[in-house]
């Protein structure tokens, strides 16, 4: 049996090179692009914008928003939700296909100043862009 001498297995051969097992998007081809991401799926422009709001226990509320998304729309509807008084305390937002939001719980602060959920959702709809629409 031969010995290998120490740390020779760390040092990498002048021939090897490095293989992604999955290609990186810029090197996809146009087709397989398509494929992966339909061209409806990146622009959700001819979709109607969604915003339910629920009341949970307590003064929690839950909040899912999605509509085209646009510059500054993050910005607005944080301003929006804060103007509220509502504190955001669990969140997750997307910005990839479409403007996402899902509030899994914010707090309503101000003391018996109980936000209802459609002026919530007006609220939103309003600084998203899309007034007057419920």
């Amino acid at each position: 049996m031969e010995s290998t001498p120490p740390g020779s297995l760390l040092q990498p051969s002048a021939s090897a090179s490095f293989h992604p097992l999955t290609p990186t998007p810029p090197t996809l081809p146009c087709r397989v692009k398509e494929d992966l991401y339909p061209g409806d799926l990146l622009s959700p422009k001819n979709q109607s914008p969604k915003v339910e709001v629920r009341v949970r226990e307590g003064r929690a509320v839950n909040i899912h928003m999605f509509c085209t998304r646009r510059p500054g729309l993050l910005l607005s509807t944080m301003r929006a939700l804060d103007n509220l008084g509502l504190d955001v305390q669990q969140a997750v937002i997307s910005c990839f296909n479409g403007f996402a939001l899902d509030v899994f719980r914010a707090e309503q602060c101000r003391e018996g100043q109980d936000v209802p959920p459609e002026q919530i959702k007006a609220v939103l709809l309003d600084s998203a862009g899309y007034h007057g629409l419920n």
